[in-house]
C-alpha cells in the first residue's frame, strides 16, 4: 500500500519519523511535510502564492506551505504515485471535540478524504519533546493490518492516544466527537499609536463531561478513535429551519 505520510510539526518531528519506521517496513511510505510548524492552521490552502518545495530524498519533501499544501502537492504533484492512505500525525498534543476544527493535523486528513482517500488523523497526549512515538506508531501498524478494509474512503478516522495506554486493539473505542471549552489570553504590547501586538500567551482547555465522547474514552485510558465526515450540514435543523422560514415569508 503507498501511504502519504504528513503533519503539521515538520518533517524532523519525532511522530512522523516514527510513523515511517514502523509502516516502512510493511507498505511503501512518502512523507511531505511543512517546513515550519504549522499547528491551528486547519485547511489553510495556498493559492495565490507559489510553493518551494525542496526534495530531500526519493521519498521525502518539504514544502514552505501548510500541511494541506503538503497532501495537495503529494496527492496532485506527481512527485508520488497513486496513493492509497493519507496519515497525519502522529502530532504532539491531541486533537479532540472541537480541536478538529482548527487542528493541522486533521485538516490535512481531511483534505485526503475530499480526495476521496482512505485518511486517518493521529494525535498524543505525550507532549515530551525526546520521546520517540514507536510504541504509538506501532498501535497504528496493527490498526492498518485489522481495519483498513473497513476505513471508507472520504472519512477522517481521528485517533487520540494517552500518554499511558495499551498498544491493542483492545485499547480502541469507537466515540463521538465531545466539546472542548477555551479560556484566551493574550498578551498585548504597544508599538505607536493605536497600532500593538496581540499574543495568544495561553489557553485554558477544558471539556464537558458527557459519556461516549472521545474525552470520556480518552481519560479513562483507553484511545478514542472518531470517524469524521465532510458534510457539516446539521441535519435537526435542516428541516425546521425551512418550516420557520416559510412560516415567515406567508
Amino acid at each position: 500500500m503507498n501511504i502519504l505520510i504528513t503533519n503539521d510539526d515538520g518533517i524532523s518531528s519525532n511522530g512522523i519519523l516514527a510513523l515511517e519506521k514502523v509502516l516502512g517496513k510493511e507498505h511503501n511510505t512518502f512523507l511531505i511535510a511543512p517546513l515550519k510548524e504549522r499547528s491551528a492552521t486547519s485547511m489553510a490552502l495556498s493559492i495565490h502564492d507559489a510553493l518551494r518545495v525542496e526534495k530531500v530524498n526519493e521519498n521525502h519533501y518539504i514544502v514552505d506551505g501548510f500541511p494541506v499544501d503538503c497532501v495537495n502537492i503529494g496527492l496532485h504533484g506527481n512527485i508520488f504515485p497513486k496513493i492509497d492512505l493519507v496519515i497525519s500525525g502522529i502530532n504532539r498534543g491531541v486533537n479532540m471535540g472541537h480541536d478538529v476544527h482548527y487542528s493541522g493535523t486533521v485538516g490535512a486528513a481531511r483534505h485526503g478524504a475530499i480526495h476521496n482517500r482512505r485518511c486517518i488523523a493521529v494525535s498524543s497526549g505525550n507532549w515530551d519533546k525526546t520521546y520517540d512515538y514507536i510504541k504509538e506508531a506501532e498501535l497504528v501498524r496493527e490498526i492498518l493490518q485489522a481495519w483498513t478494509e473497513n476505513f471508507q474512503p472520504g472519512i477522517v478516522y481521528n485517533v487520540n492516544i494517552p500518554e499511558k495506554f495499551e498498544a491493542s486493539l483492545s485499547s480502541i473505542e469507537v466515540a463521538r466527537l465531545g466539546k472542548r471549552t477555551y479560556v484566551d489570553t493574550y498578551e498585548s504590547k504597544p508599538i505607536i499609536g493605536g497600532i500593538s501586538e496581540f499574543f495568544l500567551g495561553g489557553s485554558d482547555l477544558g471539556h464537558l463531561k458527557e459519556e461516549g465522547t472521545d474525552f470520556d474514552i480518552f481519560f479513562k485510558g483507553k484511545v478514542p478513535i472518531t470517524p469524521l465526515g465532510l458534510d457539516q450540514t446539521e441535519k435537526s435543523e435542516l428541516e425546521e429551519f425551512k418550516k420557520r422560514i416559510h412560516a415567515r415569508s406567508k
